[in-house]
Formats: structure tokens, C-alpha cells, sequence
């Protein structure tokens, strides 16, 4: 090996040791809980994903400080210290118990999939726009409530799904998560610019639902739009995709409600187009980051809260996040 190979080689990111034991930790929980839901009756599932969710929110203070700090930015004084720690406690049980429904769903059949959803407000929207559409439509979503059943539910009801998400740090994790989805019919398409070509294909195909969950930081190459009124960096993708090929955007957000779910679909965000593509992307992300506040707002304790959706600060800005 040249002395220049042998230098590239060695100056590649290798992990430390603790961190490597910690992914095959979390891997090796991860498949133990995999392998529990897969056995348990699902509401004995639901109580032990309840369980787990306390269990972390005690035990891990940073993962609390980051939820109150995402509730203080959000709502500032609305909140007591206490609610604020009750709603942060209930975010942490929405997110076990949704990972672990959704660990199940490869046991489902397509009737009981869809037996899992007491109600659907606003079907005629969804309806509407594939009726209308020249090609596919993009769903957007959030993290809220369980994500993971909007495209189980959308393709049990007969749409095809495309769901757009980005990979896990860990390979093992990754391939069981694209193996569930899979098994409800949903096919994956990575997050990054690799995956544009499908993207485009599937809002070129009449009929088919582009599934986007579209709340979290945009990060340096996301758009900075109010989001309860602080400018956050937002994805701008569902607003170019919905400029550049002329598809309607449906809002779709899947509640819990007990241990079944409630889908509420929204009306078409209402998409501006002026001809000025940057001013027009600007206005749409705000449009939709708008009917995802509304959602938060709504129903906080559904919400992803550990997220530090305000991460990402206009340039000269100070950080806002303490955790």
C-alpha cells in the first residue's frame, strides 16, 4: 500500500471502542424488544412500551431537559413546570408504544391493520386530490401520534405508498425497520439525493401517495420559516416537489385514541405559485409548517419533544436549545 493510501486509510472515521459497545447494545435491545413484541398479545405490548416509556423518561434527565426546553421555546409560560413535565412523560410513552405497535405490524393482516382505526375525519380530502391529481400526491405527516400507521393504513386502504425516511446510524436496525415496512407493502426511498429519481417517478404516477414527514430541523439545508413563532430551519422538499410537479399536498396525521388510532386528514394546503420559485417555496413551507403547529398545539403530548427542532439558528443568531 503507498504511503498516500495507507494515510487515507488511516485517517477514516473509526468509532471508540465505547461507542461501538454502545450501538451493539442498543442493537442488541432493540432486537430483544423486537423479539418481545413479536410474542406478547398487543395490549400486554402496549403496557410494557408504556412501562419502558416511564422507565426512560426517569432514568435519562437529559432526554426531560431537552423536552422542556422544546416546550419552553414553544410555549413559553402557557405551561406550569409540572404540566410540562406531564407532557413531556406522555411523549416518551406516544413514541414507545408507537415503535412498538409498529414492531407488530408484520402479524397484522390487511383487515386487521385497518381494524386498528376506530375513525377517519376528512377521507373526502384524500379522495379529492388522487381524483384530481395528474400524477401521485404528497402526504405529509409529523411525528405525532404514530407516523408509522399512516402509511400501514394508507396502503391497507388501497393506495400505494412511497415513504421517503432516512436511514439509522445502525445497518442491523435499518434493514429490520425496511423489512416491517415492507411487509405492509410500503416501499422505502432514502432521504438523501440518491433517492430523488424514485421520488420523481412515484409523483408522476397517478394514484400513488409521496409520504413525507416534514417536521423536524431542516439542519443548513433547510428553509427558516416561524414555527410557533421562532424562525426554525424546515425541510423545504414538499413545497419544491408540489411547485416543480404540479401534485397536491395532503396533510394526514395519525392520533392515538386508547390503544386504536384516529386518522385526521386535513384539507390540500392551499400552494402558492407566483413564478418566483424561492419566495413561492418560502411561502409553502410556512403554509405547511403552519398545519403541522396547529397539530402540535392541539395535541402536545403526542409530540416528539426530545427532538431539538430549533437547533439550527439563522446565521449570528445564539443557540436556543440549553440541552
Amino acid at each position: 500500500m503507498s504511503p498516500i493510501a495507507e494515510k487515507e486509510k488511516n485517517s477514516v472515521f473509526r468509532p471508540s471502542w465505547a461507542l461501538r459497545m454502545r450501538r451493539r447494545l442498543e442493537r442488541g435491545f432493540g432486537l430483544f424488544i423486537f423479539w418481545l413484541a413479536q410474542r406478547l398479545p398487543r395490549k400486554a405490548a402496549l403496557g410494557l412500551a408504556t412501562w419502558l416509556g416511564d422507565v426512560f423518561f426517569t432514568l435519562f434527565k437529559k432526554y426531560r431537559m431537552v423536552c422542556l426546553d422544546g416546550l419552553t421555546i414553544a410555549f413559553g409560560d402557557k405551561y406550569s413546570h409540572e404540566e410540562k413535565l406531564s407532557i413531556a412523560r406522555n411523549s416518551e410513552r406516544n413514541m414507545a408504544r408507537t415503535v412498538m405497535d409498529f414492531l407488530r405490524f408484520g402479524l397484522y393482516s390487511k383487515e386487521e391493520l385497518l381494524s386498528l382505526c376506530t375513525r377517519v375525519d376528512g377521507i373526502e380530502y384524500f379522495e379529492k386530490a388522487i381524483e384530481k391529481s395528474p400524477g401521485g400526491v404528497i402526504g405529509i405527516t409529523a411525528h405525532i401520534g404514530s407516523w408509522e400507521y399512516n402509511g400501514a393504513w394508507a396502503v391497507a386502504s388501497g393506495w400505494p405508498l412511497v415513504a421517503v425516511g432516512k436511514e439509522q446510524r445502525d445497518p442491523g436496525i435499518t434493514k429490520l425497520m425496511l423489512d416491517i415496512r415492507a411487509k405492509v407493502g410500503i416501499r422505502h426511498i432514502s432521504s438523501r439525493k440518491k433517492g430523488m429519481p424514485e421520488m420523481i417517478r412515484a409523483l408522476k404516477t397517478k394514484g400513488t401517495v409521496l409520504g413525507l414527514i416534514s417536521d423536524q430541523n431542516g439542519g443548513k439545508d433547510g428553509i427558516f420559516v416561524d414555527f410557533f413563532g421562532v424562525p426554525a430551519s424546515s425541510v423545504k422538499g414538499p413545497a419544491f416537489l408540489a411547485l416543480r410537479y404540479k401534485v397536491p399536498v395532503i396533510p394526514v396525521f395519525t392520533l392515538w385514541d386508547g390503544d386504536n388510532y384516529r386518522i385526521e386528514v386535513h384539507p390540500e394546503v392551499e400552494i402558492v405559485r407566483t413564478g418566483d420559485e424561492d419566495a413561492d417555496v418560502l411561502e409553502n413551507t410556512q403554509r405547511i409548517q403552519k398545519v403541522i403547529e396547529g397539530m402540535v398545539r392541539k395535541y402536545p403530548d403526542q409530540w416528539l419533544w426530545p427532538h431539538r427542532r430549533w437547533k439550527t439558528r439563522p446565521p449570528g443568531e445564539p443557540p436556543l436549545h440549553k440541552n
